[in-house]
């Protein structure tokens, strides 16, 4: 069974719940279930959505963990919740790969508007490492347009592309419904 990693931190909204005793629900469950809330959810960090983000990384889940609205102490840990969800999955729950879902959405090579970016090679570190988590110019470089057309300009950054790049970034799996409490076995206290 796969091991799946949930990071909480202190003063987010699960960070007092006893996982062990009442397992975990979305902050939405009925919510809309697009790919737009999908993406959203990704890409802005929306949490009134139908999904719940895991990842297969303990790394990603303690970095998440450490993003606490307050300082993790000994006394007032964060957490890395430990999930193992079987396959098939319980009843009521699905597991879903948002890569899978978002690329499944994408507009042909030959429509107007894309997800494809027309940054230079450098232009994808700035997605990984968007200017919020540290100095970074490659999102605000100009783009290298050919002589005689319009510019300048910074290049195109889809939320689709962003959502790619940041579900691979995280190692980002997404659950609909309740994960039940079954299926946490263990609370890793970090600080």
């Amino acid at each position: 069974m796969p091991l799946f990693y949930k990071g909480i931190g202190v003063g987010t909204h699960h960070h007092g719940s006893n996982l062990f005793s009442m397992g975990l629900t979305a902050r939405k469950p009925g919510g809309a279930r697009t790919v737009n809330a999908l993406t959203t959810h990704i890409v802005r960090g929306t949490t009134t959505t139908p999904y719940i983000s895991l990842t297969r990384s303990f790394g990603v889940a303690e970095m998440y963990a450490f993003a606490s609205r307050t300082a993790p102490t000994p006394a007032n840990p964060a957490h890395v919740w430990e999930i193992e969800i079987d396959d098939p999955p319980p009843s009521g729950v699905t597991v879903l790969d948002p890569m899978a879902e978002i690329v499944t959405s994408l507009p042909s090579p030959l429509a107007q508007f894309t997800y494809q970016h027309d940054g230079d090679q450098n232009f994808l570190l700035g997605v990984v490492d968007p200017p919020g988590l540290g100095l970074n110019a490659h999102l605000h470089r100009l783009v290298r347009l050919p002589p005689g057309v319009d510019g300048p300009r910074t290049p195109n950054l889809s939320d689709e592309l962003q959502a790619l790049v940041r579900a691979l970034r995280d190692s980002e799996i997404l659950v609909i419904g309740t994960i039940p409490q079954s299926c946490f076995r263990h609370r890793h206290d970090v600080c």
